[in-house]
């Protein structure tokens, strides 16, 4: 019986609704005039409170009420959650990549000593380790790169919203430095960053402090600095011997700027091997060991293309032997017949025809 006036109500409020849709609209500044509610029964009253329809009624049923609005479900049909479902916080590893962090952990946890540098440069070794820059909120810290290292895009911040990353830049040309300014918002942040460039990748730990921080964090190379000690190694040989060429031989004002150093020296032994052949593009120079003057000098022949052996002229000066011309194979010959000694001279050029 009470569903059956719940529904008897329902359907009257309906019909009630519907006649007041089939009304003329009247003027749009006209007042609405509020029609009397009729009072339900009290048996349908009881029904509406106990459902909490009654609230929903009256609001209806006032003069000024909006039109009804269609209610959304909150929840689509299709897409509840059921009940008791977890969803995954971690995912379980194969013993590879079990490997492979315990790789990078003990790369994260290596000892990356830094070290003074100068400009109150704090100075890591790249590569060495993973390398801390300690900040601290309203200070601002610099990251610098290589001189004439640029940079690749922006760099990657694992928290972007407490950091604040914008690059830099001083000096001019190939010697230009870059810079990566960092600033936290608040102290007590752990992050990292990444910052590419056009000669390597960095890859950094970012933690901010309440007062401490370093201002300047730079990196040393030693992989380019081994290279460039190299370099430096055989500019200071090739002047030395420069030098030392100079010294026993009067050469063409200019001819130091055409030397060719690059020689091959085989066979023989060291009392009749030369110590460096050189040419000025010109002429030929032969430095023997000083030994040499008290010994059997060796007599110098030029190879030619069939592999015979010609006489050529040269003259010795000191322990030097020049030529007065250009070779690409020449035998410095001690004895005669199979008992003879020979050292050969090879240059370079001629040798990478072959």
């Amino acid at each position: 019986m009470r569903y059956l006036i719940i529904a008897f109500v329902v359907a009257g409020i309906g019909g009630a609704l519907a006649q007041d849709a089939a009304k003329p609209t009247p003027a749009v500044h006209a007042r609405r005039t509020p029609r009397p509610s009729q009072p339900l029964p009290p048996d349908a009253q009881g029904a509406l409170q106990e459902y909490r329809f009654a609230d929903s009624v009256q609001a209806m049923q006032a003069p000024d009420a909006p039109a009804a609005t269609p209610v959304q479900s909150a929840t689509p049909v299709g897409t509840s959650v059921p009940k008791g479902f977890k969803p995954k916080t971690d995912v379980p590893l194969d013993p590879t990549a079990k490997q492979a962090v315990q790789m990078s952990e003990a790369w994260r946890d290596e000892r990356n000593e830094p070290a003074p540098g100068p400009d109150g440069r704090v100075l890591f070794s790249y590569g060495a380790g993973l390398p801390t820059a300690v900040c601290a909120p309203l200070r601002i810290c610099i990251i610098e790169l290589q001189p004439g290292e640029k940079l690749i895009g922006e760099p990657h911040i694992g928290d972007s919203v407490r950091w604040n990353v914008a690059p830099s830049m001083y000096g001019k040309g190939d010697t230009a430095t870059s810079l990566i300014v960092i600033k936290p918002q608040a102290s007590g942040l752990d992050t990292d960053l990444l910052v590419t460039t056009d000669r390597r990748a960095y890859y950094l730990r970012l933690v901010s402090k309440p007062d401490a921080y370093v201002a300047r964090v730079a990196f040393a190379y030693p992989e380019d600095d081994a290279a460039e000690r190299k370099w430096q190694e055989q500019v200071a040989k090739q002047r030395e011997q420069a030098k030392a060429a100079t010294r026993v031989v009067d050469m063409a004002p200019g001819a130091m700027d055409s030397l060719f150093f690059d020689y091959r020296i085989s066979g023989g032994d060291v009392n009749m091997r030369p110590v460096r052949v050189l040419d000025d593009g010109v002429k030929t120079y032969i430095q023997m060991n000083p030994a040499v003057k008290h010994r059997e000098a060796p007599v110098l022949v030029v190879v030619d293309g069939d592999g015979k052996p010609d006489m050529v002229n040269y003259r010795v000066k000191g322990d030097v032997y020049v030529v007065d011309r250009l070779f690409d194979h020449a035998q410095l010959i001690i004895g005669a017949g199979k008992k003879a000694k020979k050292v050969e001279i090879v240059r370079a050029e001629a040798g990478s025809k072959g």
